[in-house]
């Protein structure tokens, strides 16, 4: 039985990021290897939410001390934030932000709002700064600089029950792509004996409990419930992920947000021309893409889904004589997949396998003068080896790197935001 192996290892051997000194404890850098996965499940999620009406919006990574107050992170949150910086001639300090929702808030408020546009879709891949103890910092998965896969939808309280459900729904289909299946569903919940941990009355958390339980038995989801696990404004379902080694990480989590409406004053005018403060859905589907990744590496132990993996295809030639045929092999293919030719010269056959192994292409051809003459070459992978024509190979590769998820889209008003 094959040891398990932990992410850190196999993102070394994989060169997909690294941590240096310098930069500082649990800031991870992506290598080129680690990029290429990163873009490529940005990519598959900006497609979902482009066709479920999401509008994405960039803001920066820092603003000053009276937004996080306002938000309440300074006053529930700040062991976890970075330190202040104190800029010389402004009135307040800068912090890093912990989260992006801050400045999501100040986007939808910017101008009066109607019912009409609601639900208000705004997704961000953003990236956020959590203080984490040294001793708690475990590579990928638990890091002081992430970039988060995150929405926050605006909407009226009647509306949220429908929201929520279809957000559920696009949680299962990117588990589905994504292949995880060993997850299960919690509700974390308001803890009434540690009132003062969480904003808004017990009234309104029980409400919005209760919107989170139903929308999960309208899907048929199975879940077990967390007391004193909610966020500070408002209850959340977590998608809970069970690795290999027994342990369980939370990829992605569903918040049903009550409170911070009122705090940013933001108002709409509903159907019957009156002011109502909306209630805010925070949604990230992947969670971070520093985790996801961590959690995709563990649960296939590198041997990512074809259109996932950094390298593609690796081209090994036998000698060097074949060098020239590798690379001219690589180009014909490189409009369909990622190909890499480990070349002679960078030492013997059994050393290059060895390399292989530690890249952990999708898929490997050793290229002789037999394969040369015959035209056939063979495919060999985690999902089998295949005997392949040069002409059928392109076609091969390329249906089996698609991911199959659809790119249609809805027809988003942009005007407005």
């Amino acid at each position: 039985m094959n040891q398990y192996m932990d992410h850190r290892q196999i993102a070394d051997e994989m060169e997909l990021y690294c941590l240096n000194e310098e930069v500082g404890a649990g800031l991870p850098i992506w290598l080129p290897g680690g990029e290429i996965i990163r873009r490529e499940l940005m990519a598959m999620i900006e497609k979902l939410e482009d066709r479920a009406g999401y509008l994405r919006v960039s803001s920066p990574p820092l603003a000053k001390s009276s937004l996080y107050e306002r938000s309440g992170h300074l006053s529930v949150f700040r062991e976890n934030m970075f330190p202040e910086m104190k800029v010389e001639g402004e009135g307040q300090g800068l912090f890093l932000r912990p989260m992006n929702c801050p400045h999501h808030h100040l986007i939808f408020g910017r101008k009066p709002r109607s019912y009409r546009e609601l639900p208000m879709r705004l997704a961000e891949f953003g990236q956020v700064f959590r203080f984490e103890n040294s001793g708690a910092l475990c590579g990928l998965i638990r890091a002081r600089s992430l970039c988060q896969n995150d929405a926050h939808i605006y909407l009226l309280p009647d509306q949220a029950l429908g929201e929520i459900r279809r957000i559920l729904e696009m949680n299962l289909e990117v588990l589905a792509l994504l292949g995880l299946r060993e997850y299960r569903f919690r509700l974390s919940c308001y803890d009434p004996s540690r009132p003062e941990e969480f904003h808004g009355s017990a009234k309104d958390w029980n409400v919005a409990e209760e919107i989170l339980r139903e929308a999960m038995n309208d899907l048929g989801l199975s879940y077990f419930e967390a007391p004193g696990e909610a966020a500070f404004y408002g209850p959340k379902i977590d998608i809970q992920f069970g690795l290999g080694d027994g342990r369980e990480e939370s990829i992605a989590s569903v918040q049903l947000d009550f409170n911070s409406g009122a705090k940013f004053d933001l108002e709409v005018v509903n159907s019957k021309g009156v002011r109502e403060v909306p209630w805010i859905v925070h949604r990230a589907p992947m969670g971070s893409f520093e985790r996801i990744v961590a959690i995709l590496l563990e649960h296939y132990q590198g041997r990512l889904p074809g259109w996932l993996s950094p390298v593609q295809l690796a081209i090994l030639p036998v000698s060097a004589e074949l060098d020239e045929a590798a690379f001219k092999l690589a180009e014909s293919l490189a409009s369909v997949a990622r190909v890499r030719v480990l070349r002679a010269g960078s030492g013997s056959l059994g050393f290059r396998l060895r390399e292989c192994h530690r890249l952990r292409p999708f898929m490997h051809l050793v290229l002789g003068k037999r394969e040369i003459e015959s035209g056939l070459l063979k495919l060999i992978g985690s999902r089998g080896e295949f005997l392949l024509g040069r002409d059928e190979i392109s076609r091969w590769l390329e249906n089996s790197l698609a991911v199959s998820n659809s790119n249609s889209r809805n027809v988003v008003k942009m005007e407005g935001i």
